[in-house]
Formats: structure tokens, sequence, C-alpha cells
């Protein structure tokens, strides 16, 4: 797996062997102290977890303040990078860190939205050996599901999903992986910062013959605070960058081509500014060595298997 080669100030519990841990929380946070202390809370209510299992918080904000945890089978641990490393390169230091097998992410500003929802997601991984990532959904504060967040470009047919399904990508925000499959194929890509890197893991484990899915009966509320939170021109820039980042890393011709200019058209027309495309393009020339040596297209077979499930290549 990648290292992101920081140094890292970690604080934490010492209690039973960390070898023994099969379940990792990951929550990464910048200055949202209640909503953490919700988060953590929600946590820790959740019934039926292997235990010991552990919390890390990978603290983007430099102010997190955590009390240990009452069980001595939760062991809680602060990681604090010396600045502000973003959610990508904060999601692998997590990673890194983590002790399990599986790897549940939760974001700072999510709490679940039932006692059970973790350990059911920790059930499907056991059951499902070929699974290397689990999605599930969002819902706002009124209760209803957040359609955008859903993992599959149909989005009625996914909300109408009763059972789990195979979706073609995942959000890295709300998800359990299993590390075996991370540690196979690699991690986030750091340079993207922010945006697509849940869909770029996705793509390399189905390549490697993992598959993802989506669990409808776990959710986690999500609040959807704007603190940390890339917004306007800067979020479509992101977008085209790292869809067509992804896209030539990893899509066959003619997928890079069209997800460049289909995404370009549409910042364009979302800010109505030609500064955030231009400012993408440029990116995109002065990393043409970088994405030329790690260009790895995904096989046939996983391009047939992505249709079959209503994978959207285009852009």
């Amino acid at each position: 797996m990648h290292r992101t080669g920081l140094s890292e100030n970690t604080s934490g519990i010492v209690g039973q062997d960390e070898s023994a841990v099969k379940l990792s929380f990951i929550i990464l946070t910048y200055k949202r102290g209640e909503l953490l202390k919700k988060c953590l809370e929600s946590i820790i209510m959740q019934q039926g977890l292997p235990q010991p299992y552990e919390i890390l918080i990978v603290d983007n904000g430099g102010d997190v303040s955590v009390s240990e945890s009452a069980n001595p089978d939760i062991h809680i641990r602060v990681i604090t990078p010396p600045e502000n490393i973003g959610p990508v390169a904060g999601h692998n230091l997590g990673m890194k860190h983590a002790q399990g097998q599986y790897w549940i992410f939760i974001d700072d500003d999510e709490w679940w939205h039932d006692a059970d929802d973790a350990a059911r997601l920790v059930h499907f991984l056991d059951t499902h050996p070929t699974c290397g990532a689990v999605a599930f959904k969002t819902i706002d504060l009124d209760g209803h599901v957040i359609p955008g967040e859903l993992p599959h470009p149909d989005k009625p047919y996914i909300l109408a999903c009763r059972d789990p399904v195979e979706v073609p990508y995942f959000y890295e925000g709300v998800c359990a992986l299993r590390a075996e499959a991370v540690q196979q194929v690699g991690d986030y890509p750091e340079r993207y910062y922010y945006g697509m890197e849940g869909p770029d893991l996705a793509l390399r484990m189905m390549d490697a013959g993992y598959r993802v899915y989506y669990e409808p009966d776990s959710a986690v509320y999500h609040a959807r605070s704007p603190q940390g939170r890339t917004a306007g021109a800067k979020y479509w820039h992101n977008m085209t960058l790292n869809k067509s980042r992804m896209a030539w890393r990893l899509l066959p011709l003619p997928y890079p081509l069209t997800t460049l200019f289909i995404w370009s058209a549409k910042t364009l027309l979302e800010t109505h500014r030609p500064a955030p495309v231009w400012a993408a393009w440029r990116n995109l020339w002065r990393e043409r060595r970088l994405l030329a040596a790690e260009r790895k297209p995904i096989k046939p077979e996983t391009v047939r298997y992505l249709r079959q499930i209503g994978a959207r290549l285009l852009y």
C-alpha cells in the first residue's frame, strides 16, 4: 500500500492485542467538534460488532479532543497530520494505521441510523468473500434518502432495490472495505485531493476480481456540513479533473476522450466560466507523462461486467 510519508502524532487507548482487531472505523474530521461527537456516540451505540474493535480519527483540523471509551474493547486513536492533507490522503492515512480486516468509513458529519447497521456490513463481508467494498445509503435529517449519494448512475433503480446488489462504484465517505482487497490493488491516488477516489479504487478492485455491493438496509444520517467542503467552481474543476484522471488511468479508448469533453461541457454549463475548464486541462497536460506511465486500462471482461450492472462509461 502507498504510504503518505507524513509524520503523525497519535494518541489513544492501549488495550488488548491489536492483532486481534477485526474491525476498524475510520473517521475523517475537520473542525466539526459537535458533529464528530455525535458520530462517535453513534458508533459506540452499535450492537453485535466483533470485539475488540477500533475507532481511528484522522484529524485534519488539529483540534480534536476525545475521551477514552469506558469499554476496554473499544480502542480510540486520534491521528493528527502536521497540516490539513485533504480527504484522499486523510483516508489513506487512516488505512495505513488501521489494524482491522474490515474498514468502515463514516464522515464526521454522519451518524448511524440504526444500532445494527455496522454489524450488518460486517456480516455481509463475512459471507461474501469476493466483496471488496460495500456501499450504503445516506439520508438527510428529515429521513429521506439522498439520491445524489447513491452508488449507481440509475438513481431510481438503486433507490428501489430492497436486497444487496452489485454496483459500479462507491463513495469513500460511506463504505466498508476489505483490507486485503485494498492492499492488493493499492489505495486512493492522493493527487486527486478530493473527489472520484472511490470510483477509481472500485474499478481497480473489480478488475482484480472483487465485487462492489450496495447494502440498502444500512444507512447513516448525513448533515452535509459546509465546513471544510469544496463548492462552486472549485468543485466542478475538481470533478472534471479527477473524472478525466480516472478515465485516462483506467478506461480503454474512447472513454477517456468522451469523459474529458462531456465533463468539460458540463462544468462550463454549471459555472458559466471557462476558467475551471482551462485549469483542469492545464493540470492534465502537466500530468500527461505521469498519466501515460500510470495507464493500465481495465480488461475487456471488466468492461463487459460494468455494462451488465449498469455502469456509465462515457462520462
